[in-house]
């Protein structure tokens, strides 16, 4: 067995069985070029990207508007990692709609459920006409973040990642469906 395969085989099982890999533990952290603060969702498994914080450059933006809510996304990471990709996005309020904020819960969620997550989001390799779904551990759930309760004020920010199996090398770009936002094309691969 090579050492790459045998990293993977070793990778593989660090996420099926939950285990942390090895890196600085994800902190709720202030965006560098912004003011407002940044909120965490929990995460089903550890991204193999060691970054706790998402880069500052936004791959691609669109925005949303759920019940009186105006929120805007921001793709701030799409990163292959051998199999995988890893994306990573943001969501910060723009315009509240009163109450105590947005209630994330299932807005990214591909079934309402009571324990949401970002399972909703999912990839197209449009030159190969395949859609990528959220990865699963070995208990079927979603290697991605959990939402949880979470409420959002004006000019929160709040960071959600998920893993993907990854297209072939040729493929250096993908579209990306975020449920509640719609689809943001020619998202590149780094």
């Amino acid at each position: 067995m090579t050492l790459t395969r045998a990293s993977t085989v070793v990778i593989l099982a660090a996420l099926a069985t939950g285990c942390q890999l090895a890196g600085p533990a994800p902190a709720a952290e202030q965006a560098p070029s912004r003011s407002e603060p940044v909120v965490r969702a929990s995460t089903a498994a550890p991204s193999l990207s060691a970054a706790t914080v998402p880069p500052d450059k936004v791959l691609a933006a669109r925005e949303g508007t759920i019940e009186g809510h105006t929120f805007n996304v921001e793709i701030v990471q799409l990163l292959r990692r051998e199999r995988f990709v890893n994306l990573t996005f943001t969501a910060t309020v723009t315009k509240e709609g009163g109450g105590l904020g947005w209630q994330v819960h299932n807005a990214f969620a591909a079934v309402p459920s009571q324990s949401p997550t970002v399972d909703g989001v999912f990839l197209v390799d449009v030159r190969n006409a395949k859609k990528h779904l959220v990865a699963l551990d070995s208990e079927g759930k979603c290697v991605c973040s959990r939402i949880e309760s979470l409420f959002l004020k004006q000019d929160q920010k709040a960071v959600f990642s998920a893993t993907f199996a990854a297209p072939p090398a040729d493929v250096g770009s993908v579209d990306v469906h975020i449920p509640n936002v719609g689809t943001l094309a020619n998202v590149p691969i780094s």
